[in-house]
């Protein structure tokens, strides 16, 4: 019996003060449209995974490394779906801009609480991935 497809992704997550940004993926997405997400993309084969999430997080939000603080580096997590395996690359960072240039991926942004994502259709296992990389910097 073949394998499951491993699928990589880097998914970022932005801390501003007490709130975290997500976004609301836009119907020309191939994936969970109308969910909202962190800031996420494929990580191509000639990209580390934290290229891809500094390059995701400049495409889908305006938003340059210059204006990024790290708070937790690559935590890992797989999530096993019918259609393959999701391996999600993740990172929080912090940022002091709060103004989000959208690219055609997402329709929507919003700045929330972390306690109010759950009033959120999101796509599958942000709650543990924003929970776990919060608790590493508690």
């Amino acid at each position: 019996m073949k394998g499951r497809e491993e699928i990589s992704v880097a998914t970022s997550i932005l801390k501003n003060k007490d709130k975290i940004l997500i976004l609301k993926r836009s119907k020309k997405v191939g994936s969970f449209q109308g969910y909202w997400s962190g800031c996420s993309g494929y990580i191509e084969k000639n990209e580390t995974p934290k290229e891809t999430s500094l390059k995701e997080i400049k495409e889908e939000t305006g938003i340059t490394k210059e204006h990024l603080t790290l708070l937790v580096d690559e935590n890992i997590h797989r999530i096993e779906k019918k259609t393959g395996i999701w391996v999600v690359h993740s990172y929080l960072y912090e940022t002091d801009i709060e103004k989000i240039e959208l690219d055609w991926e997402n329709d929507e942004y919003a700045w929330i609480k972390i306690d109010e994502l759950k009033k959120y259709k999101f796509v599958p296992a942000l709650d543990k991935i924003v929970d776990t990389l919060f608790q590493k910097i508690i």
